[in-house]
């Protein structure tokens, strides 16, 4: 892979191969989501989800995504940022088994509340081909 700039959104100027430089800032950003969904701050979450999107977005073409995501995996014990991990997994084709077996993990621990819910949602919308794999550019 070369070293070659990529825009992606309105000024993320990133090189390819800086992908692993976004870890933290990928959990973050999940972390602020998580807490804006229980504050119903919802500019905050929107925010961050357009942030942690454009990493989205980077990883697509980045090809430590699975080193990245795995990262993540082992970095981190928030739940909504694991469940916006598995998913970015799922739609990258990375580990599905693993992705979902972590999203129903999370499903069956109701003490997590609305957390608990939205991982059983991306389930069941996986299982219903809703969540659509992206296109990997070659």
């Amino acid at each position: 892979m070369d070293d070659t700039d990529t825009t992606i959104g309105d000024e993320f100027k990133v090189k390819k191969k800086e992908l692993m430089n976004y870890v933290d800032e990928y959990i973050m950003h999940g972390e602020i989501m998580g807490n804006s969904t229980l504050s119903g701050n919802y500019k905050t979450g929107n925010k961050a989800y357009k942030a942690k999107d454009k990493i989205f977005q980077l990883s697509i073409i980045s090809e430590d995504r699975v080193k990245f995501y795995e990262t993540i995996l082992n970095s981190t014990q928030d739940v909504n940022t694991l469940t916006g991990c598995y998913v970015h997994m799922l739609k990258l084709g990375i580990n599905e088994k693993r992705a979902i077996k972590g999203l129903k993990k999370i499903a069956e621990n109701h003490s997590l509340g609305i957390f608990s819910f939205n991982a059983e949602m991306c389930v069941k919308e996986w299982e219903k081909g809703n969540i659509k794999p992206v296109e990997i550019p070659k």
